[in-house]
């Protein structure tokens, strides 16, 4: 991602109703399968820092180590370290530059591991391997929470222009994390809702051959803001379904949460 994609990630992410939405959806997934807040947290592909600072106040974390191979990624973070107000949520965080594929960590050194639409990036055989470094730097019977873009067929503009390769049903990413030594726990997808409007706008441009170089991401024009409520609302419903226990069919994101497997198998 270029650095301008993460200024207007950073400017977006508190209010904007996908990413404030996917921290509430999130957030109970976090809660069903943490019935102890982990010691040692880790976020692969950390992007502005908002999710770390989310995550060190939503579950009180000893350590959250938020790590991002772009430089622009770790600068926007120190910048919402700098500008939050919760002190214990800043002490808490740590900022690491590095690799997903090579993390600059020892094995076994976390007990969760989140990564959001980060593994999309790479081609095939490197999110795979980047899967294999997250089972490795996770203690046995840690927790490994991945979220990605979901459904290859939707692949639109929007992926090309954050230089998105590949996105996942969630089968797909349960086989692929089971291959690395992971336990599947559970697999939903997300953004169900709004699912149909959105599908269907990404396959008109694409059937009608229209480029664009906007991304989803992109503040609405003035007419349109008043949507970002409603919108918001569909996902704070998901969340409450999640939290009850149901299971979405299928959606724009796919959650995929696995334990690794510890000595004993």
């Amino acid at each position: 991602m270029r650095k301008e994609h993460y200024d207007l990630m950073y400017a977006q992410e508190t209010d904007f109703w996908w990413f404030a939405g996917m921290r509430m959806v999130m957030g109970e997934i976090l809660k069903k399968h943490l019935q102890n807040g982990p010691k040692r947290t880790l976020d692969v592909g950390c992007g502005t820092g908002i999710n770390l600072l989310w995550m060190a106040s939503f579950f009180r974390p000893e350590s959250i180590t938020g790590c991002d191979y772009s430089r622009a990624a770790i600068g926007w973070c120190a910048e919402a370290l700098r500008s939050a107000r919760d002190q214990d949520a800043i002490r808490a965080v740590q900022l690491s530059r590095g690799d997903a594929r090579r993390l600059p960590f020892s094995e076994g050194s976390f007990d969760l591991v989140t990564s959001f639409d980060v593994l999309n990036h790479f081609p095939e055989g490197e999110a795979v391997h980047a899967m294999a470094e997250i089972s490795r730097v996770l203690r046995p019977g840690g927790l490994a929470i991945i979220r990605e873009p979901a459904y290859q067929w939707l692949l639109s503009s929007h992926d090309t222009i954050f230089g998105t390769c590949r996105r996942y049903s969630a089968p797909e990413l349960e086989r692929r994390m089971t291959r690395v030594g992971f336990r599947i726990l559970e697999t939903t997808y997300a953004n169900t809702v709004l699912f149909p409007l959105a599908a269907a706008q990404r396959l008109l441009r694409k059937h009608a051959g229209i480029a664009s170089d906007r991304t989803d991401a992109h503040p609405w024009p003035p007419m349109l803001r008043w949507l970002n409520g409603p919108f918001k609302a569909c996902l704070g419903l998901e969340s409450r379904l999640l939290a009850r226990g149901c299971r979405l069919p299928f959606g724009l994101s796919a959650i995929c949460v696995a334990r690794k497997i510890d000595s004993w198998g």
